[in-house]
């Protein structure tokens, strides 16, 4: 019996081992039926996601689609090729060098502070070069391959139609991002100026129309900052004054980072004007109203202050309470400095530090800062020969107007380029109308250079 038993025992183990062998094959059985299927309804929904992309974007393929397509991909490489030869042949050498230089230890010493922030500027600059070339490359890479793809022989035979249209689509997309990056390269070439890659300083002041001003002011605000942060730029708030009811009096930023701060908003400089039905109007009658914008450079390297020198008889320096938050110091002493430079009628004005004597300092580099700035934009020689270039907020001195009614129109006056999307302008889309503006002075100086021989 106990061998019966034992043999009993073992066959019924075996069977149950045998029932769950069974069971699991069946399991991965059904696990890879699942899978396979998953994946032949993945490939279904892919083709059909890749003929809804064509469809949404009008991309369908045609011998005259393909022809417009390369038209338009010769015109990036052409613009591309024009832009590398405008690019420095050493770039990756002059970034090594940079770094190795970086990297020393006594770098960092505080006696070497002008060299440490020139440095790591022209790091940053030609890291975003590099980076960008690269870009570049990649795109015009991506684009060749799908236009080899699409004309060899056998593309008939080997590509569907939807996967034609989805090279196209590729070929179309890399196209266009190689000709927007192009045209804003183009237009870095254009900001060569001396003091174009520095950071910028830019001053938003109310103008004639009171509680209206100063909302125009913060609107100017959120539009500079919404562009600025569309274009890589960063944004700090330096200083700002609010205004009694809304807005504010006068507002301070900083731009940095990014390619060629100051050169890009330089331009913004003057007076903008605002033609809208005012809310703060019981009536709710049209209103015009004004704002300044003043744009000025900072200077990472302070020994460039050491070519200007301004006579104590040539500036005038008034002291106030800083007022706002700060402890009893700010509003108990007179630590805020004006100084106003007689000649040219600037005033710059400095409130962020406790101390009196260091708001001073600050305010006269401020000050050396906008003279040297507006001395190279006149062309003269010396200080002494500026002329003033104080922003007059006020009627007749506007550089755009911005019509909100009774129609929507944003027009430069210097340029003549309008839009009516004034929404998305103010929004922050600003890169069209800097753009014609740059170009249009490059124009100018170029105008000028020519007639300068006949001259002589």
């Amino acid at each position: 019996m106990t061998i019966i038993f034992t043999s009993s025992t073992t066959v019924f183990f075996l069977l149950m081992i045998v029932s769950q062998l069974f069971r699991q094959r069946s399991c991965q059985v059904h696990a890879f039926c699942s899978l396979s299927f998953r994946q032949q309804k993945f490939s279904r929904t892919n083709e059909k996601f890749i003929r809804l992309l064509a469809s949404a974007t009008g991309t369908q393929f045609t011998d005259e689609a393909l022809g417009e397509a390369r038209r338009k991909f010769q015109e990036a490489v052409e613009l591309y090729e024009a832009n590398v030869k405008a690019t420095p042949p050493n770039v990756d050498s002059i970034l090594r060098e940079l770094e190795t230089e970086a990297s020393e230890p006594d770098f960092w010493e505080t006696s070497n502070q002008a060299r440490n922030a020139h440095v790591t500027s022209q790091i940053s600059r030609y890291s975003r070069l590099v980076s960008t070339l690269e870009e570049w490359e990649s795109l015009k890479g991506d684009g060749e391959v799908a236009v080899d793809m699409l004309l060899s022989e056998d593309a008939d035979d080997v590509f569907s139609i939807e996967e034609k249209e989805s090279l196209l689509e590729e070929l179309k997309v890399a196209s266009e991002k190689l000709l927007e990056d192009g045209k804003r390269y183009e237009l870095e070439l254009l900001l060569s100026g001396p003091y174009d890659d520095q950071p910028c300083r830019i001053l938003l002041t109310a103008g004639a129309g009171g509680t209206e001003a100063n909302d125009w002011v913060a609107d100017l605000r959120r539009m500079y900052e919404r562009h600025a942060s569309k274009m890589g730029f960063t944004v700090t708030v330096e200083d700002e004054q609010a205004g009694e009811v809304v807005g504010y009096k006068s507002v301070e930023l900083i731009v940095d980072g990014g390619a060629n701060p100051y050169g890009w908003f330089k331009a913004e400089k003057g007076a903008h004007r605002l033609v809208r039905l005012s809310p703060f109007n019981a009536n709710n009658k049209r209103q015009t109203t004004f704002a300044g914008v003043d744009v000025a450079p900072i200077f990472v390297d302070e020994a460039t202050f050491d070519e200007i020198d301004i006579p104590d008889s040539e500036i005038e320096i008034t002291t106030m309470r800083s007022g706002g938050a700060g402890g009893q110091n700010v509003n108990k002493v007179n630590s805020a400095v004006r100084i106003k430079h007689l000649p040219t009628g600037l005033a710059v004005k400095c409130t962020q530090e406790r101390s009196q004597a260091m708001n001073k300092d600050i305010a006269m580099k401020r000050l050396k800062a906008q003279l040297l700035a507006i001395a190279k934009e006149q062309r003269v020689a010396e200080i002494k020969e500026i002329r003033g270039d104080r922003v007059e907020a006020a009627w007749g001195q506007q550089i755009r107007n911005y019509v909100l009614h009774p129609y929507k129109m944003i027009k430069d006056q210097r340029t003549g380029w309008e839009t009516s999307n004034a929404q998305n302008f103010l929004d922050g889309d600003l890169e069209p109308c800097i753009a014609a503006l740059l170009r249009h002075k490059a124009q100018e100086e170029q105008d000028a250079s020519l007639q300068e021989p006949s001259t002589a």
